[in-house]
């Protein structure tokens, strides 16, 4: 008989049996070293996201304190911000408006609004010089005829007008405010009521200004509050942030800088005395100030 156990040692592996635990066994650590090496990754997400944003720029400071024009003084972005509301600036300085394009303007510290002669014969001219829009001792008139219809009137065609600039990537609105209302002389008896107000889109602003730029109010109600020049006040304003611009979308309509993509807008103020009848100052009416801040700020349409 075949004595089958006779030199088989059931505890001993043979070379064969070896070489497959072996192989079995480096087998199992590659797929683990693959594993760890899986593991190890690098996740790169490159991406590009345009925050919607709005620039003002307009002058840095009146020309009583040396303002500089034009300097872009608003940062506003809108990501984040609910409808009605304020959007964040990030730039910490407020700007104020120029005469355009970007000249100064007077405070009023320094003179007085310019007379204007109408009805005049002859003559009569006025010759500002240098700051724009203010009556002051560098200024000169020219002789002029007058006869019983010959009048004059303060403000006139020199119109208080102030001018601020917007270029956007997205629909915006505007909320104005009037506040520090200060009287003084023949005028303390007047009120914000007798400040007229009107607010003026433009876009492209000038030849110069705005080339690439579309009007912004296309596709809101735009201007809400100073759509003609007789039925709007600062007392419409002086209640606390209110809507004057509705917008719809953005001012940028095709490449190009800042200045080219811009808007602009103009607020146009005028004396309403008594009786309100647009420019309606007489000497009848004496002397004195009236004068009003209006803080324009952009929310989030």
């Amino acid at each position: 008989m075949t004595d089958f156990g006779k030199g088989f040692d059931v505890g001993t592996a043979t070379p064969s049996k070896m070489n497959v635990v072996r192989k079995l066994a480096l087998g199992a650590m590659s797929a683990l070293a693959l594993v760890a090496v899986a593991n190890a990754a690098v996740n790169d997400r490159p991406f590009f996201r345009a925050n919607a944003v709005v620039i003002v720029f307009s002058g840095g400071d009146f020309v009583e304190n040396n303002g500089v024009a034009p300097l872009v003084h608003d940062f506003v972005l809108l990501d984040d911000v609910t409808s009605g509301e304020a959007g964040n600036d990030l730039i910490a300085q407020d700007g104020v408006p120029v005469n355009f394009p970007f000249d100064p303007i007077s405070d009023g510290t320094s003179g007085g609004w310019p007379f204007e002669i109408t009805g005049q014969t002859f003559g009569g001219a006025y010759q500002n010089n240098p700051s724009f829009q203010m009556l002051d001792a560098n200024d000169s008139y020219t002789a002029f005829g007058l006869d019983n219809n010959t009048d004059i009137d303060l403000l006139g065609t020199n119109t208080r007008f102030a001018w601020f600039f917007v270029t956007s990537n997205t629909a915006f609105d505007i909320y104005a405010q009037a506040t520090n209302l200060e009287t003084s002389g023949d005028f303390s008896g007047l009120g914000y009521a007798n400040i007229g107000y009107q607010l003026i889109e433009f876009a492209p602003a000038s030849a110069s200004i705005g080339q690439r730029a579309q009007r912004p109010s296309v596709g809101g109600d735009g201007i809400v509050i100073g759509r003609n020049t007789t039925g709007s006040t600062l007392d419409d304003l002086s209640a606390g942030d209110t809507k004057v611009f509705d917008g719809g979308r953005r001012t940028a309509r095709i490449p190009g800088s800042i200045a080219q993509q811009a808007a602009g807008f103009a607020s146009v103020y005028r004396l309403r005395a008594s009786p309100v009848t647009g420019n309606s100052y007489d000497f009848s009416q004496g002397i004195g100030k009236l004068s009003a801040d209006v803080t324009y700020t952009v929310f989030a349409p």
